[in-house]
């Protein structure tokens, strides 16, 4: 028999200043499940989102980095109907080795988030234990359709379509936007497989507009970037690094133009965030992202000749750019994490009905 309550352990940890994405959708989530149904543990290393703290049914879980693994092995096993997000650490895999009987009761899940093939430079430890994760989570799902079948080309099922959703009052349009030199925006990590460098080679065909990358560098990347601004005098291009969440808001407002011109990501929360604030945005259509809606919200291009064709539309008729921005707000709506979450609600709810069913794999 079922309690009165789902329990939910999210394998992400949800300190305030923590801006992976993951860990951010798994708060959005949290603050949106029915209270009277489920309850929802967490863990956070310093300080968590203090939002996390007004509602009643989330339980936050403090981990000293010294005995992460033994603290999150002993949460655990305290038996979660579901234990969701599941991630790729050593706790995670001793868990997944332990006998069905010791777990019982706990179905285990594992959400996919991007194409396999997006994970690059892991080593051997990591990849083996990613591997022996996947292949014993009881159960999958999927950010999009695309990932859908990323994951069944690996013999993976994903159970369900679960996306991200923007939080729609947050992020808005601006009143008006009469910028006589167009803003062009880029949020990610300035790395290559995020298209930083196609974003600055952007920057240097188009000297009539101005280019803001937002987000931290990796490997030193945004350093290379830098230095070749300034060796080929590209004077349009300023890197603004790590943003909080409250100074994007103000940054997607200011801009005209979002490009992101990655070729390998499932539903880009950021394309989201942009077209809630009115932005029309350019992306590669090789992941088939839903929240751009080629002709429509944006463009969905296919080589980068065409991103610059698309591009040089976009600055150059403002009042294109309005027509599609405004299509982009209307959009962002259906993704608003208030909707987005009732569909993850009624994944985790017919995923805790598994729990009892004798048959669940190993």
């Amino acid at each position: 028999m079922m309690p009165d309550k789902i329990s939910i352990l999210f394998m992400r940890w949800v300190d305030f200043d923590n801006t992976n994405a993951q860990s951010l959708n798994v708060r959005e989530v949290a603050l949106r499940l029915d209270s009277r149904r489920f309850t929802c543990t967490l863990f956070y290393e310093r300080a968590p989102d203090p939002r996390l703290l007004k509602k009643s049914n989330i339980r936050l879980v403090k981990v000293a980095p010294r005995l992460r693994t033994a603290i999150v092995l002993r949460e655990m096993l305290r038996q979660h109907q579901v234990i969701a997000y599941i991630n790729h650490s050593p706790a995670t895999y001793l868990f997944l080795r332990l006998p069905r009987k010791v777990r019982s009761g706990t179905i285990t899940v594992h959400h996919a988030e991007a194409p396999a093939g997006q994970a690059t430079n892991v080593d051997r430890t990591t990849k083996f234990i990613s591997q022996a994760v996947m292949s014993r989570c009881d159960a999958h799902t999927a950010i999009s359709e695309f990932v859908s079948h990323d994951l069944a080309g690996a013999g993976i099922k994903a159970d369900f379509i679960l996306p991200v959703g923007v939080d729609t009052r947050l992020f808005s349009p601006p009143p008006e936007r009469k910028h006589q030199e167009p803003t062009v925006l880029f949020v990610g990590t300035v790395i290559e497989r995020k298209g930083a460098n196609l974003f600055v080679d952007a920057a240097q065909a188009f000297p009539m507009a101005k280019f803001l990358l937002a987000g931290s560098g990796r490997g030193g990347f945004d350093e290379l970037l830098c230095r070749r601004c300034q060796e080929q005098n590209i004077t349009n291009a300023r890197f603004l690094g790590s943003q909080s969440q409250s100074a994007m808001v103000d940054i997607m407002k200011r801009s005209d133009i979002f490009l992101l011109p990655s070729r390998l990501e499932g539903i880009p929360k950021v394309t989201l965030e942009a077209a809630a604030t009115g932005l029309p945005c350019i992306v590669f259509d090789d992941y088939q992202t839903p929240s751009v809606v080629d002709g429509e919200t944006g463009f969905q291009v296919k080589t980068v000749t065409e991103m610059h064709e698309r591009l040089r539309l976009l600055i150059q008729d403002a009042p294109l750019r309005q027509k599609l921005g405004t299509a982009g707000v209307r959009h962002a709506r259906t993704f608003d994490w208030d909707t987005i979450a009732r569909i993850w609600e009624e994944a985790y709810s017919q995923l805790a009905d598994r729990v009892s069913t004798p048959d669940v794999s190993s």
